[in-house]
């Protein structure tokens, strides 16, 4: 049982790892898209080792979930310049500017491939309290040798998922959006 507070009351919820999607029969975040793909393809995925998917649960009803995989975040040369110049947050311990650290383009990351909340359940601080907790999972785990968590924030329709991960401290690693989703990092602290 994982708690937290939303401001108001405390969360009190369970997380667990899924192998498929039966739970998810009669969850709806109400975002057509992610519920389409909720329902029809994320089970492919699971099934090839895409990703790994997180229930979480208040009792027995999934308020939301989630899905994690390994991936590497590409950082421009302009992105990088800017975390020297503090312009952009930088890694907790990062060498400094002329190390070979940063001579490399490719950074091992984690990525929430998908998160979603019930629509019941929404603007309740479950989501951002799932950043968290991912946050916190990922600088604890020894065998996570990654300083960045990377998401792709969806922008459709009515519907952009940006602000959301702003408030959350994801930043973005490319100067504009490409298509409908926006590549955004935040920085695993450890």
């Amino acid at each position: 049982m994982q708690s937290g507070n939303n401001g108001k009351n405390p969360i009190k919820l369970s997380f667990e790892r899924a192998t498929d999607t039966s739970a998810l029969s009669n969850f709806t975040c109400g975002i057509d898209v992610i519920d389409d793909f909720i329902h029809s393809e994320l089970q492919d995925y699971i099934y090839m080792g895409s990703c790994q998917l997180y229930l979480i649960r208040d009792q027995d009803e999934v308020v939301a979930m989630y899905c994690l995989d390994r991936h590497n975040l590409l950082l421009s040369d302009t992105v990088k310049e800017k975390m020297h110049e503090g312009a952009k947050p930088a890694p907790q311990n990062a060498p400094d500017a002329d190390s070979p650290y940063w001579f490399k383009s490719f950074f091992e990351a984690v990525e929430i491939t998908y998160l979603a909340v019930a629509k019941s359940r929404q603007h309740k601080h479950i989501g951002s309290f799932i950043i968290e907790r991912i946050m916190a999972e990922v600088a604890k785990d020894e065998n996570v040798k990654c300083d960045f968590v990377t998401v792709r924030a969806l922008k459709h329709d009515n519907y952009t998922a940006v602000p959301f991960y702003r408030n959350c401290g994801f930043f973005p690693a490319e100067e504009e959006q490409n298509g409908r989703n926006l590549f955004m990092y935040r920085i695993v602290i450890r």
